[in-house]
């Protein structure tokens, strides 16, 4: 059995946090991925020709084959990683205070996509051992925290690679949330990064720190020690590890800044200091819905849905002042979900667009309402999500660059829609 650290257990990680432990794996699209197989006798008593033509094919193969999603037969899981450079120990209390991050960031994301009418089939989304106790993995770096190396973010295939090897993970492409920790203040990692979509997984970096506190879920994500530790920036990279854009707050919905959205001393110096709130978004909510990891299904995790909107039309409601997008779409994947994000221009890296989700019905008509945009003309971006957690809307890749583009311009007679969908 696979040797976790669970809540409970005493001492500094002997026995299971041993120095320069693990090995540098293939990443694993490096040899899943590929839908050309070589079946045969070892290479080196294969003609040299043959060899080397059956290469050059291999190599100039569309990307689209290459890089096929494979079958996938386990199930993918959120793991919660510590990260260390080779001559620095974990952090005395690291266990419980994972322990409270953990918690914290399921009852915060339940509890949202709940409130968004998307509650998650699988509300334990962090792993357990058979007691109930959270795993948390725990990884040692090959190289010194004077080396540079783990300064900046591009190092997550070491981590993973590592915690597949050392704790005998499958190759089920899960999301990583690796927290980095170089030492005591005022040493951190600063550069907090994130990717991911649900056919690949994902991952997310950000820094641990050991600053004398209580992770409290009983005040807002941006408030008090809450703040202080970064945590509502955290769980923000790890949405992006499933694929989340940046998306901004809706006056509408009074409940502050959002998970996505912008830094709380930018959302405090643009919109009010005196909020702390942080909610999940109604597109967040729909977008994580059916990720594998929520959903706990692997159902055609990895098949692109093949589907066409065949039609779809703006209208501006006068009594209610927004613009109701209606359409269907023929699919042979189910959607659940319709997203549009306003692609207007923007200055602030997106962390403050306006984003509308709406259902779609079970004959694949969808209907959306569009309000509080900012701009007299712009792009909406339409997406889709279906019901194996990919979200897209070319059919090709996924996230918010896939969208359909809708030109909108606003008008004396409201807001209407230009030009087609691409």
């Amino acid at each position: 059995m696979p040797s976790f650290f669970r809540l409970g257990q005493t001492g500094a990680f002997s026995g299971d946090f041993p120095r320069n432990s693990g090995y540098y794996l293939i990443p694993p699209r490096f040899f899943t991925n590929s839908s050309v197989n070589l079946v045969g006798p070892h290479p080196m008593y294969v003609d040299r020709f043959v060899y080397l033509v059956v290469l050059l094919l291999v190599s100039l193969a569309p990307a689209s084959l290459r890089s096929a999603a494979p079958e996938v037969k386990g199930h993918p899981q959120l793991n919660m990683v510590l990260f260390v450079p080779a001559d620095v120990d974990p952090p005395a209390g690291v266990q419980r205070r994972f322990t409270e991050i953990a918690q914290y960031t399921e009852s915060f994301l339940v509890g949202e996509m709940a409130k968004d009418g998307y509650p998650p089939a699988n509300e334990q989304f962090l792993p357990r051992d058979e007691k109930g106790n959270y795993q948390f993995l725990f990884i040692r770096g090959e190289h010194p925290v004077d080396s540079g190396k783990y300064d900046q973010p591009g190092f997550h295939l070491e981590v993973i690679n590592k915690a597949v090897q050392k704790y005998k993970l499958g190759r089920d492409r899960h999301v990583w949330w690796i927290w980095v920790y170089l030492g005591d203040p005022p040493k951190r990692f600063s550069n907090y990064r994130g990717a991911g979509n649900s056919i690949e997984g994902g991952w997310s970096m950000c820094n641990y720190t050991n600053l004398p506190g209580e992770i409290n879920p009983q005040i807002a994500l941006a408030a008090g020690f809450n703040q202080e530790f970064t945590l509502k920036a955290c769980i923000h990279e790890m949405g992006h590890a499933f694929g989340l854009p940046h998306l901004g707050p809706m006056k509408r919905d009074r409940r502050g800044n959002t998970l996505m959205g912008p830094q709380s001393k930018i959302y405090a110096s643009k919109v009010d200091p005196r909020d702390k709130a942080v909610y999940l978004c109604d597109v967040s909510a729909a977008m994580l819905w059916k990720h594998p990891v929520f959903s706990g299904s692997i159902d055609k995790r990895g098949q692109m849905p093949k589907f066409q909107m065949t039609s779809c039309e703006g209208k501006f409601q006068r009594s209610g002042q927004f613009l109701e997008i209606t359409g269907q779409i023929e699919t042979d994947i189910p959607a659940h979900s319709v997203v549009v994000i306003d692609e207007s221009p923007q200055n602030d890296g997106g962390y403050f667009r306006k984003s509308f989700a709406g259902r779609v019905d079970q004959d694949g008509n969808f209907r959306v309402k569009v309000e509080e945009l900012d701009h007299q003309q712009g792009n909406l971006q339409i997406l889709f999500c279906f019901e194996n957690g990919i979200c897209t809307g070319d059919g090709k890749s996924q996230g918010d660059k896939s969208g359909l583009l809708r030109g909108y311009q606003v008008t004396n007679r409201g807001v209407e829609l230009s030009g087609s969908a691409n």
